[in-house]
């Protein structure tokens, strides 16, 4: 009920905004309220931002969490998030989470706060290698790990890779799947993620979203505007990230006993055909 009347007021006073403020001002402002109700939901989640510095990638690295040190006295949960999204993506499903497990939600490489650099290397495999080696930091050994899309995708490759610590795994609606869609997709070089203008933004929101949460739209067109600043920085690594060499095969290479798979049966962009494969 707090939050509901937090993010009542927030949005009034964006409204108000809009209405007064000059176009520049109205996109600071939309960005502010959305940081805003992001924090407050994450603190509500009983989540905190931490970071630190890891050596092996000179970069400093960024997650959420509900405790400050992890150990053994409950199960701890990885949450990945997709390509484009941020940690706070699982807010909402951490505040279900909080009591009984050890949460990490972290900012993969070059999303969120994580610096992006236009010489790194942002395929999956590599993505990987940066968040086993922040568990590795952190002294995570053994976890569960749930992932959305291009965090499904990381999920079964740490599944594959390091089967002994994942106990079980969900992937929801996971990106890489070898299917005739992805392989299709990737030959023709489209990149859903890259936006011209507001009009690409809209018809993408469109595709990630069946039932849309309510936005005011000039916070949706500040989406718009982050989105289209970063068109080039998206291109980059949607060419490292959508790559057929790393795609891979459910069926063959993973035990299904310990996955849970999830799909949308409206997802537009990672379509739930490709569950059969």
């Amino acid at each position: 009920m707090t939050l509901f009347i937090i993010v009542t007021v927030l949005i009034v006073l964006a409204i108000l905004c809009f209405l007064i403020l000059k176009v520049d001002s109205r996109f600071i402002i939309a960005n502010s309220i959305y940081n805003t109700i992001n924090k407050l939901e994450a603190r509500l989640a009983n989540l905190q931002h931490y970071s630190t510095w890891n050596e092996k990638f000179n970069l400093q690295m960024h997650y959420l969490s509900n405790v400050a040190e992890f150990d053994s006295s409950k199960p701890i949960i990885v949450l990945l998030h997709g390509f484009s999204a941020d940690k706070y993506i699982w807010n909402r499903i951490s505040r279900k989470l909080s009591k009984e497990y050890q949460l990490f939600t972290p900012e993969l490489l070059g999303h969120g706060d994580v610096t992006y650099r236009s010489t790194d290397n942002y395929s999956v495999p590599e993505q990987v290698r940066f968040l086993m080696d922040m568990l590795d930091k952190l002294n995570i050994q053994k976890f569960h790990i749930i992932g959305n899309s291009m965090g499904g995708f990381m999920a079964a490759k740490i599944v594959e890779r390091c089967p002994d610590r994942v106990h079980k795994s969900v992937l929801i609606d996971p990106a890489g799947i070898r299917s005739y869609y992805s392989l299709q997709m990737a030959k023709s070089t489209l990149n859903p993620f890259e936006h011209y203008n507001e009009a690409d933004f809209f018809h993408f929101y469109d595709l990630v979203m069946a039932k849309p949460p309510y936005s005011p739209k000039f916070i949706l067109q500040a989406a718009a505007d982050k989105y289209i600043g970063k068109r080039e920085q998206y291109a980059h690594m949607f060419r490292d990230f959508f790559n057929p060499d790393d795609f891979f095969d459910l069926a063959h290479k993973i035990n299904a006993s310990n996955v849970m798979l999830i799909w949308g049966k409206n997802d537009k962009l990672v379509p739930v055909a490709d569950y059969k494969v």
